[in-house]
């Protein structure tokens, strides 16, 4: 029998708990209040960042995206040119739109890639327009991104996206 096994189950509870050393053991409910913090600051960093952008009235950079407004003379367009017509569902409240909108339309790679291969439109689904569009192709959240043809039937879609997931997204589009 080793010295710890004295056979005798009382002796496993006759000490108390052992507590944490130090600092960590004096701060452990604060530290665990931190990183309940810290994970939600990470998990709800986009809306957080899109609140500072509107609190701080910081307007976002130009995109030099040539954005048309009008569904139907987008379609009229990308029949007469043979282009898909790109559908950007958003509303000036969505934060996530409000981050691509500062973020992934300015790019340079997603600009020349929508302004060489695609009628880009604005949906703002708060105007009229917009809405009904949102209702035909049964858009149930913003951002949503469409790839459609001149005939309006989609070829591909899309929800929030990164710049980089944005060049891919739109490189394939133009293979539909």
């Amino acid at each position: 029998m080793s010295k710890c096994d004295t056979g005798n189950v009382a002796d496993l509870h006759a000490s108390p708990p052992r507590r944490l050393p130090g600092l960590l053991g004096r701060h452990r409910g604060r530290l665990l209040w931190l990183t309940v913090i810290a994970l939600l600051v990470i998990v709800q960093w986009p809306l957080l960042k899109a609140m500072v952008y509107n609190v701080l009235q910081i307007p976002p950079p130009p995109d030099g995206i040539a954005w048309r407004t009008n569904y139907a003379a987008a379609l009229a367009e990308a029949k007469q040119s043979g282009k898909p017509v790109l559908l950007d569902f958003t509303a000036s409240w969505c934060a996530p739109c409000q981050i691509m909108k500062r973020e992934v339309w300015p790019d340079e790679d997603v600009r020349r890639l929508v302004n060489r291969s695609f009628i880009p439109v604005l949906m703002d689904v708060d105007e009229i327009d917009g809405g009904r569009a949102a209702q035909r192709y049964a858009v149930s959240s913003i951002p949503t991104i469409l790839i459609v043809g001149g005939d309006g039937q989609v070829l591909r879609g899309g929800q929030f996206m990164s710049r980089s997931e944005m060049v891919t997204f739109l490189k394939m589009g133009t293979r539909s």
